[in-house]
């Protein structure tokens, strides 16, 4: 009896372990329109290379005039090394066209879909809306 409950027990949390990465991530068309791009030319602020996800933030000045801080979500900082990125390859004060998938509440917040820096093409995942 004591055998089989300790083995149910041990399958019970292997399975826990291998199902928490699934249940715990979530779907970027969630929180963003994946059907709808938004591009922007902007100054970067900060960039935030950190887990989960690498943050751009930059300040796009609107039709008003005013000056609007915006981000942009990306992948995680070992994706983007793998893509050719560093934690220098964008820095304050650098100007970008970027794209996003904007948020889906309004806020200047969106998934990074594209960024281009003096012309050179860093980054191009618009082609992941068409996969949500």
């Amino acid at each position: 009896m004591k055998r089989n409950l300790l083995t149910s027990c041990a399958l019970l949390m292997s399975f826990l372990m291998a199902c928490g990465p699934l249940l715990a991530h979530h779907g970027s068309g969630v929180s963003y329109d994946m059907k709808k791009q938004i591009s922007m030319t902007g100054t970067v602020t900060k960039v935030q290379w950190t887990n989960p996800h690498v943050y751009i933030m930059y300040t796009v000045t609107n039709e008003d005039g005013k000056s609007v801080l915006w981000g942009a979500e990306s992948h995680p900082p070992n994706m983007m090394n793998d893509r050719g990125w560093t934690m220098n390859t964008l820095k304050p004060g650098d100007m970008i066209v970027i794209t996003v998938f904007p948020s889906r509440v309004g806020t200047p917040r969106g998934l990074l879909g594209k960024v281009v820096l003096n012309g050179k093409v860093l980054l191009d995942d618009t082609g992941r809306g068409a996969q949500e």
